[in-house]
């Protein structure tokens, strides 16, 4: 299989090592820097997409820029007739060109999978098959959380030129964070109302939004709450999940997820020893090998929660709860 992964930041790195780790060889990098790192030795180098779709037929693409550049990178390789492509999360910053390039893919019969690989968390799988399994019954309502200290994400960048200080690259919590929203809906189903407040302290000097507390009414009545923010000196990732019998608490930081039933029964499912990395290699596996299952999320899915986080900031810009049936996100 001929392979070519775009974009060699964090996240790019991150997935090529994987790669290679699972025993594909035949791997090509586009990337702005003339000489590849040593482990990246046996890949070949190019500078552009295009450069790269003119001189070699790719059976699959993973697509690991900033942010703001994904729809006009996965343009690109739709048009070389790229059939296999991974997208990185969020699918993009905004609404622009959204719609034409997922019929594009629709034309094209492509299969653009978005990189959601909170999905393969032993954890979030655990907490999906209680809900459906109806453990606590009916469920009334969800709290997200997430929070931890940009200048810790990546100690060997400076944060403030990174993407998630920049708005013309994407960045602040409500795109960076975008894991809550997704699986959110993966549990729960989608969202018929939002409201939400984001803000930047002043305290990172940097242009995004560093902090947001987003308010949900899901069309099943649930209601949720999400708190995202850059600032919380230690990792904080977990969900608390209430229904009418019991409640499950989600703690991504230590690795476990405990439910107390109607009857004041506690339990407990562990899953320490699980590496995080493992949902990166999971995911990256069942896209090469072209698995289709209840964690892969495509295109059209992955618009759901952009369109969430685009409606949020409205919300917040203008004051107001946003009604997603009505909501147009290119305006």
């Amino acid at each position: 299989m001929k392979i070519l992964l775009i974009g060699l930041g964090s996240i790019g790195k991150r997935h090529l090592k994987n790669i290679l780790l699972l025993g594909y060889s035949d791997v090509s990098v586009v990337s702005g820097k003339n000489v590849l790192p040593p482990e990246f030795s046996s890949c070949i180098l190019f500078v552009t997409i295009e450069d790269a779709v003119s001189k070699t037929n790719f059976d699959a693409a993973i697509i690991c820029v900033p942010t703001a550049f994904h729809i006009v990178s996965l343009r690109t390789i739709l048009n070389a007739g790229i059939k296999n492509i991974f997208l990185e999360k969020p699918v993009s910053h905004n609404y622009k060109d959204v719609e034409e390039i997922n019929k594009l893919i629709i034309q094209q019969k492509a299969r653009v999978v978005v990189g959601f690989d909170m999905h393969y968390d032993l954890g979030l799988l655990k907490v999906k098959e209680l809900i459906s399994s109806n453990v606590i019954g009916t469920i009334v309502s969800a709290n997200a959380e997430v929070g931890q200290y940009l200048p810790d994400w990546r100690p060997n960048e400076d944060y403030s030129s990174g993407m998630s200080a920049k708005k013309e690259t994407g960045g602040g919590v409500l795109l960076d964070l975008v894991h809550e929203f997704d699986y959110l809906i993966w549990l729960l189903g989608d969202v018929k109302t939002i409201a939400s407040f984001n803000k930047n302290s002043g305290s990172l000097k940097i242009e995004t939004e560093d902090v947001a507390e987003v308010l949900l009414k899901f069309d099943n009545n649930v209601i949720g709450t999400i708190h995202l923010d850059y600032l919380q000196q230690k990792l904080v990732r977990n969900c608390l999940i209430t229904g009418s019998d019991g409640t499950i608490f989600w703690d991504l930081t230590s690795s476990k997820v405990k439910w107390i039933l109607k009857n004041k029964s506690e339990h407990e499912f562990s899953y320490e020893g699980f590496e995080r990395n493992d949902r990166f290699i999971n995911i990256i596996k069942d896209f090469l090998e072209n698995k289709s299952n209840e964690q892969i999320t495509l295109f059209d899915q992955g618009l759901q929660s952009l369109k969430l986080i685009l409606a949020a900031k409205h919300s917040s810009n203008k004051n107001v709860f946003v009604e997603m049936e009505t909501f147009n996100p290119i305006v």
